[in-house]
Parts: C-alpha cells; sequence; structure tokens
C-alpha cells in the first residue's frame, strides 16, 4: 500500500468513526466531544477521559488510546483492521471503549 492510500483509506475510517459515533451520540443522553484534526481523532468524555485515535503512516497502522490502553490495528489484505495482539476489529475496539467510557451499550462500528 502506498503512503497516498494509506492516508485515503485511514482518513476515510476516521471520519466513519467519528460519523456513526455523531450519530449513536443523537440516539442517547451521554454526551463527549469530537474533534478530527489532520490524521488524529479525539474524544473527550464528561469526566475528561479521553480515547485518541489515529494514523501511524510509517507502520501502516491506526492506533488507538485510552485509559484502558494502547492498541495498534493493521489492514488485513482480506478486510478490515485488526489489533496486532488479538486480531480484535477496530470497530469493536472502539465501540468496546466508548461503552467503557460513556457506561452505555456500543454495538460494533462498520469499518471498511
Amino acid at each position: 500500500m502506498s503512503d497516498s492510500d494509506f492516508e485515503r483509506q485511514g482518513m476515510a475510517v476516521l471520519a466513519s468513526i467519528e460519523s456513526q459515533l455523531e450519530a449513536l451520540m443523537q440516539t442517547t443522553s451521554v454526551q463527549w466531544d469530537s474533534a478530527l484534526e489532520g490524521t488524529v481523532l479525539r474524544l473527550t468524555f464528561d469526566d475528561d477521559s479521553r480515547i485518541v485515535i489515529n494514523l501511524q503512516a510509517p507502520l501502516r497502522e491506526i492506533w488507538l488510546a485510552s485509559r484502558r490502553g494502547g492498541f495498534h490495528f493493521r489492514r488485513d489484505p482480506a478486510g478490515g483492521w485488526l489489533d496486532t495482539r488479538d486480531a480484535c476489529l477496530l470497530g469493536e475496539r472502539v465501540a468496546q471503549e466508548v461503552a467503557h467510557h460513556a457506561a452505555i451499550p456500543v454495538e460494533p462500528l462498520t469499518l471498511a
């Protein structure tokens, strides 16, 4: 994958995460701030905890950091972004982390 392909795909994933979480927020009383700046998506919750999801272009990875730890995801040729440690899909991990921070149930996100 070229640098431009990674950035294009990665930015599409970040935008999709932000969009799906914004839609989720419309269905719940829980609120959080979402900011996509460059290749970094920051979510800030009412208790001031944060989730940061960013592109790591040199490694061709998407990284997610939250108070429960750091996770690295690589694009699987068969489709999806998989955690390099346990093969969890990025959409599942984002849902788990948002559920933990916001204390609400969250369905796995659908990411290309």
